[in-house]
């Protein structure tokens, strides 16, 4: 993976494409990187998933989440962008599964960073550290393709990439109370977008951290790096004892769900539990740095 990062789109060395995924934009940056997108791809194709029925939209098509690579197959040629600031994990796991299966090889992604987050108002001393990200959160529910059975008894190994919002690290181990703490890791961002803001996520979920007595080790990688995100996957699914089940939990920054969709597009062996929170509108201001994270696969 080529990662390029700039302060201004007009600094970054964006391509013509011939198809756009994107998703809906939720707040200033979102719209940016659609319209900065817009005019650079011949096709802008939406996706948006549906994990009650587990299906996913396609610009305005129903399609069964078995049958999307199949679907893509006659609507996909040439260069290809995936417009992750909009996209949720879900559609950019989904895509970079599809198009992995149906032997794309390169394909970019696009991110954009806050320039901040907004901050609940009115807050309260004890939730001097909460931003509002996320709305309505349906809860852990499994994505099809990237099912795990934690209750099949087999050894198990997850791994938890944390941000801000301590709730869905503690919703985890209190909803899925198969998940085995002792062989869970925790990888925090950092560095993270902006100096400080790594103290705001390891001080949401440390409190999580000591009452599951998570022991499975505590990692750190750069909350705008999905290289890293793939290295440490890389190591730990290498280091698994026999018969051990790895899953991965991408409840962090955009970038570090980046890296797990395309290592688990890749390895669909590897369980993916996700709660898929309902992003909420304005959740961030302004824009940071862009982010162009060109994906290059192995020949199989």
């Amino acid at each position: 993976m080529i990662m390029q990062k700039v302060s201004d789109a007009n600094q970054l060395n964006l391509p013509d494409y011939n198809i756009c995924f994107h998703g809906e934009a939720v707040d200033d940056r979102g719209k940016a990187a659609v319209h900065e997108i817009e005019g650079r791809a011949k096709t802008m194709i939406s996706l948006t998933y549906d994990p009650s029925n587990l299906d996913i939209w396609v610009s305005g098509d129903c399609v069964s989440v078995d049958e999307l690579p199949k679907f893509l197959e006659k609507k996909l040629s040439g260069s290809i962008v995936l417009e992750t600031t909009t996209l949720g994990f879900v559609e950019i796991l989904l895509c970079c599964r599809a198009l992995h299966k149906l032997g794309f090889k390169t394909y970019d992604l696009l991110y954009v960073e806050p320039k901040r987050y907004r901050n609940p108002p009115k807050r309260h001393l004890l939730r001097r550290r909460d931003f509002e990200l996320s709305g309505n959160v349906p809860g852990y529910q499994a994505i099809p393709g990237s099912a795990i059975l934690l209750g099949d008894r087999k050894p198990q190994k997850g791994v938890f990439f944390v941000g801000y919002e301590e709730a869905r690290l503690r919703r985890a181990f209190e909803d899925l109370q198969m998940i085995q703490p002792s062989k869970s890791a925790i990888v925090f961002g950092i560095p993270a977008f902006k100096p400080g803001w790594e103290m705001d996520s390891i001080a949401n979920n440390i409190a999580v951290i000591r009452e599951q007595n998570v022991r499975g080790g505590i990692h750190f990688c750069g909350a705008e790096n999905p290289v890293a995100v793939i290295e440490i996957l890389t190591e730990i699914h290498a280091s698994l004892g026999p018969d051990q089940r790895l899953f991965v939990s991408p409840i962090g920054t955009k970038p570090h769900g980046i890296g797990v969709a395309v290592f688990v597009s890749q390895h669909p062996e590897i369980g993916v539990i996700y709660d898929h929170p309902k992003r909420t509108q304005g959740r961030s201001e302004k824009m940071a740095h862009w982010h162009l994270f060109s994906v290059t696969s192995p020949k199989s």
